[in-house]
């Protein structure tokens, strides 16, 4: 969602031979066993109710987090049993039945070879993806950390709102700025940077540290319905001399320029609420978020319970200094407004800095396959 993220990747669909390492061996990637919240603007979950269901059998157990690959798995049946098994998904890309998707993850949990191409391929057919111009399209997300307080200070003295009744519910962004809100009794908590929050209201999730020494999420509770802009090319539309687009660079040229604080901002219409919660918040086919694993689709193209493999830059820990490259599985689990048609990816990268970093730092020409088991 690169009205949301700038961070791009564009990937290549051609398959060759690699002798890169697998995905257990990157720095970064290890750090990331945690799952952590979505992005508020993915659809809210929705739990499937239609018959006959497909049956997770053996694979009802969790596995424990420290096992990302097995954990994404066994969260892609679960998410296939509620469903019809003759059901055909993404009616403009790959219309696989669920049975097919769900044979599938069965035959990985079961896998015991590389997570390489030339060993899959032994099981698994692998399909390339690609955009309409013949490249996917990759960019990152992540969770931001906040400062916070629950009361208003004169530091933290930025409003985040949770959701208001219908009639007050699709107020503009510069409505909502200028105080429309205020005095309600919908103060979640307060914080200390405006753009810093844009950024959590961005990615749709953050962490807050708050002045008494707790911490919470604060996680999407809706928005006010208006259409996504972003302040990066609003930016870049009024010619200001900023450098590199990256949250660092235009958080600290807004902390130099307070006067345009409410004209950037509000130059996105949209606004989203949020409410305060202890619990990691669930995609839109209903499991938690796997760091780096992880991805959003358009699921017109490719339906969620599938799992792809992608070449991805190797990081170091802080989520920089790309080097070489590894093979990664990758969880269709979610989808965003701003992914829209084949190929178009969004990789959920973690929480607070070295996440951020990493949105970038994926950034380059890679090759992604969708994995299908192969007839027996």
């Amino acid at each position: 969602m690169l009205q949301r993220h700038m961070a791009t990747t564009l990937l290549t669909v051609v398959i060759t031979s690699v002798t890169t390492p697998s995905f257990a061996e990157a720095p970064l990637w290890e750090s990331w066993a945690q799952p952590y919240p979505q992005r508020g603007e993915f659809a809210p979950s929705r739990q499937g109710s239609l018959q006959p269901r497909l049956q997770l059998a053996a694979y009802s157990t969790p596995a424990p987090l420290s096992n990302p690959i097995k954990q994404g798995l066994l969260d892609q049946a679960r998410s296939l049993e509620n469903k019809p098994q003759w059901q055909r998904s993404a009616p403009l890309g790959r219309t696989l039945v669920n049975k097919t998707l769900m044979e599938t993850v069965q035959r990985l949990l079961n896998w015991q070879g590389a997570l390489l191409p030339d060993a899959l391929a032994q099981q698994f057919d692998l399909i390339p993806i690609s955009s309409s111009n013949g490249k996917g399209h990759f960019t990152g997300y992540y969770t931001p950390l906040l400062e916070g307080s629950r009361i208003r200070t004169a530091r933290f003295n930025v409003p985040v709102y949770s959701k208001p009744p219908n009639n007050l519910k699709n107020l503009s962004h510069a409505d909502i700025a200028r105080g429309a809100l205020a005095n309600k009794g919908l103060e979640v908590a307060w914080v200390d940077n405006a753009y810093l929050l844009y950024t959590a209201q961005l990615q749709g999730s953050a962490r807050i540290h708050y002045t008494d020494n707790t911490t919470a999420t604060l996680d999407y509770a809706g928005d006010n319905g208006h259409s996504f802009k972003s302040v990066a090319s609003y930016l870049v539309s009024k010619g200001y001399k900023i450098g590199a687009m990256t949250h660092n660079n235009i958080n600290q040229w807004l902390k130099n320029h307070p006067s345009v604080l409410f004209e950037v901002l509000t130059s996105n219409p949209r606004y989203i609420f949020f409410h305060e919660t202890q619990n990691s918040p669930r995609t839109a086919s209903g499991s938690l978020v796997i760091p780096g694993h992880t991805i959003a689709v358009d699921s017109r193209y490719i339906p969620h319970g599938s799992v792809l493999l992608a070449e991805l830059p190797r990081l170091d820990a802080a989520g920089k200094n790309p080097n070489g490259t590894e093979w990664r599985i990758l969880f269709a689990q979610d989808n965003g407004p701003a992914i829209k048609g084949d190929g178009r990816f969004d990789l959920y990268t973690g929480v607070g800095e070295s996440a951020s970093s990493a949105t970038y730092s994926i950034s380059g020409l890679h090759r992604v396959f969708m994995l299908v088991r192969k007839p027996t």
